[in-house]
């Protein structure tokens, strides 16, 4: 009789643990597919893995869901997502904003045999320039005064082809998140050589990303675990794997 009354509370501590195990699991909505930071479904890359090994640190775990910004942002107002990633203060009132757990930055990069010089947005207007899709609605009123005079400015939808025409001496520079460029000089064409040395050319201002959650204890939690992966070499770690650049 003592047995199974000591056979039944071990199942129901069990229970009970298994309940708090699942109540420790952090919802979180990732953006769409943008190697490096976010890959394989929002598995994968700088920023999902930023935000799990922080919440692992502090004894949490993730639950990743890749989704449209706009639909992220929809799910999170309406209380379905515990922890939004990939999101700027300027957004408006949402919840409570994490510490910075990366920042971004667009820059202008040329072949280093070139001797280009950028000091100024300005200054690309005396070169031949390939951007992103939709640069000049997103960098600013200044680059889009540029790009709208220049004779010699496309945008391309594809990353990687500006890294081509890079390599194939078909464009001076190129503008781009610094990290999507570089991760993407793998998949340059063989016939190019990708090692050529580059130079950067930083006109852009640096974009810190934070995270917003719903439950500001949540949001302490991460910034104690971010502050654990950013001192114990974890987080170094993570931007090498995935990047050939800080």
């Amino acid at each position: 009789m003592r047995y199974a009354r000591f056979l039944w509370l071990g199942v129901c501590l069990a229970a009970c643990l298994a309940g708090g195990v699942r109540a420790q699991v952090v919802s979180v909505a990732l953006g769409l597919n943008k190697p490096p930071y976010v890959m394989d479904g929002g598995q994968a890359g700088l920023e999902a893995d930023i935000a799990r090994q922080a919440l692992q640190a502090v004894g949490l775990g993730m639950q990743a869901q890749q989704l449209p910004p706009s639909r992220g942002l929809m799910l999170f107002r309406a209380g379905q997502l515990d922890m939004l990633l990939t999101v700027d203060e300027g957004i408006g009132d949402l919840g409570f904003f994490s510490e910075v757990y990366i920042s971004n930055q667009n820059v202008a990069i040329s072949l280093a045999a070139r001797n280009v010089t950028v000091r100024r947005i300005e200054d690309l207007s005396a070169f031949s320039v390939a951007a992103f899709q939709n640069a000049s609605l997103l960098l600013g009123e200044r680059f889009k005064a540029v790009a709208r005079q220049h004779p010699r400015y496309t945008e391309y939808p594809l990353q990687v082809t500006q890294n081509n025409l890079l390599f194939a001496g078909r464009v001076d520079i190129i503008i781009g998140d610094r990290r999507i460029l570089h991760y993407l000089l793998r998949e340059v064409e063989p016939q190019f050589d990708n090692s050529k040395p580059l130079t950067v050319h930083p006109i852009f201002p640096p974009s810190p990303r934070k995270a917003v959650f719903k439950d500001a204890a949540l949001r302490d939690q991460f910034n104690a675990g971010l502050k654990i992966i950013q001192g114990n070499g974890v987080y170094d770690a993570i931007l090498k794997k995935y990047a050939l650049v800080q």
